[in-house]
């Protein structure tokens, strides 16, 4: 019952936050975030369906260029929809303007089911990739680094063909850590285009608290 008014309760902020007739679902998971930032505001992608096809509807009104944006997104949408428009505003906060101010950052919102708060993770500047040729590339000018190639699938992680949780992820990666003797070790994150957007981003926060660099191209597959 206290799980389900968490729910209601963030559903409700999101609502009358968004100042539309519309809800975004947050994705929900245990983890410890970024609990609040200053100087901020929202944009929203909405989960929508339109004659039997799923639309992620962006509501970009209330952004404002000089401040921190979070990115609020619906769960249900898989990253096909979510990638585009993560593009699209990229490039938007990186435009050249006038009245804009260096430092703002960018940040996706979640619920934190451990706190019952909705924290965030640092959205950092990334590039897509989604042809197996500029995945080939990218592997082969990687000379200074030793790549560890990682696979989010479904709601596990895949490294090296095996599917794996968190805590087997931690002590492979700790293993690698301790046979690297140069330090030179970056995460290559892929996942298929329909991957839930739910299990990227908890999948992005949990990496996100290692210490191994994680790559800032991702790999976004159709066939496999």
């Amino acid at each position: 019952m206290q799980k389900n008014n968490f729910i209601i309760a963030i559903l409700l902020i999101l609502f009358l936050s968004s100042c539309t007739n519309k809800k975004v679902q947050l994705p929900m998971f245990k983890l410890e975030g970024i609990p609040q930032i200053h100087n901020h505001s929202s944009v929203w992608v909405f989960y929508k369906i339109k004659d039997q096809d799923t639309l992620a509807v962006l509501n970009k009104n209330n952004k404002i260029i000089n401040t921190n944006w979070i990115f609020n997104i619906d769960k249900r949408l898989t990253m096909d929809k979510v990638q585009p428009i993560l593009t699209e505003l990229q490039i938007n906060k990186n435009k050249p303007s006038m009245h804009k101010k260096g430092g703002t950052l960018n940040y996706y919102s979640y619920a934190d089911m451990s706190s019952d708060k909705i924290s965030l993770i640092h959205f950092k500047p990334t590039t897509y990739i989604f042809t197996d040729i500029d995945y080939q590339n990218l592997l082969t000018n990687s000379v200074k680094n030793k790549i560890i190639e990682l696979e989010i699938k479904n709601d596990h992680l895949v490294l090296k063909d095996e599917k794996i949780n968190n805590e087997q992820l931690l002590q492979r990666l700790e293993t690698i850590q301790l046979n690297d003797t140069l330090n030179n070790l970056k995460i290559l994150l892929k996942y298929h285009k329909n991957t839930a957007y739910q299990n990227y981003l908890k999948s992005k926060a949990f990496l996100d608290k290692i210490t191994i660099p994680i790559d800032s191209t991702e790999y976004i597959y159709s066939l496999k």
